[in-house]
């Protein structure tokens, strides 16, 4: 049976922990790396049913994309996560912002399903690149489509014609820094999560297009990722069935 390093060693020669952002704290968040692996869950996220769900199929290595860690005093529910985990004699490993940012990583996955071309990196982590021209709101609803998200919003003249994008997965609609990127470098539209008003308005005034994805949906393809890339030790891999979008649309 594989240790866990064995397993971290795979992922982190893709996802090296050095392409992690400052404020991450991806990695072996519980657990030690010379245990056992008994079996391996994946998921996008560390919640009470995953860690729960990992136990039940005998696994003890739950592999996520968000750790359930942040910052030198985590919150409570955070605090409650790893408690449950310690609790359960499991492991959390979290591949984050290193997935985000590292070649064939998420944004690259991403910005390979929505079909865009000539895609460069910005700056680590977003992706800048051209799409098959098409309306705003047209482009949104194709978005919503490709990544299956009925919640997708739209920032900016549905009538403009977007021909270049800049994209950033997870939290990215709330970088003013890409927003100011795109309107010095001829970018139409950037397409991410989590906008928040101030930028909303900033992007609307300097004739940026968003496109408002959500955190989940767009990173949700970590699971294809992380199975790729585990696929020797297929046999002892589940995929969570409990990990779901917690946003529901109206209608």
């Amino acid at each position: 049976m594989p240790k866990v390093k064995d397993i971290v060693e795979i992922i982190e020669s893709r996802a090296p922990l050095e392409y992690m952002l400052e404020f991450d704290c991806a990695g072996l968040n519980v657990g030690d790396m010379q245990s056992v692996v008994m079996g391996i869950l994946i998921a996008q996220n560390v919640t009470y049913s995953t860690i729960e769900e990992c136990a039940q199929a005998g696994a003890n290595l739950l592999i996520t994309h968000h750790p359930c860690v942040f910052g030198e005093e985590p919150d409570e529910y955070m605090q409650s996560l790893v408690a449950k985990a310690k609790e359960r004699g499991l492991i959390l490993y979290s591949c984050h912002t290193n997935l985000d940012c590292c070649k064939d990583g998420l944004n690259d996955f991403v910005a390979n399903k929505l079909g865009m071309t000539s895609v460069s990196v910005i700056d680590g982590c977003a992706r800048c690149g051209d799409i098959k021209p098409a309306r705003l709101s047209d482009l949104a609803e194709q978005v919503g489509k490709a990544l299956d998200d009925g919640c997708v919003k739209y920032v900016g003249d549905g009538e403009k014609m977007i021909r270049k994008v800049a994209l950033c997965t997870g939290a990215g609609a709330r970088d003013e820094a890409l927003v100011l990127f795109a309107k010095d470098n001829g970018v139409d539209c950037i397409i991410g999560g989590e906008s928040k008003l101030s930028i909303a308005l900033m992007a609307k005034d300097l004739g940026v297009g968003v496109i408002d994805v959500g955190h989940f949906t767009s990173e949700i393809a970590c699971i294809e990722i992380f199975k790729e890339w585990l696929k020797d030790y297929a046999y002892m891999t589940k995929v969570s069935k409990t990990d779901l979008d917690p946003y529901k649309p109206i209608k």
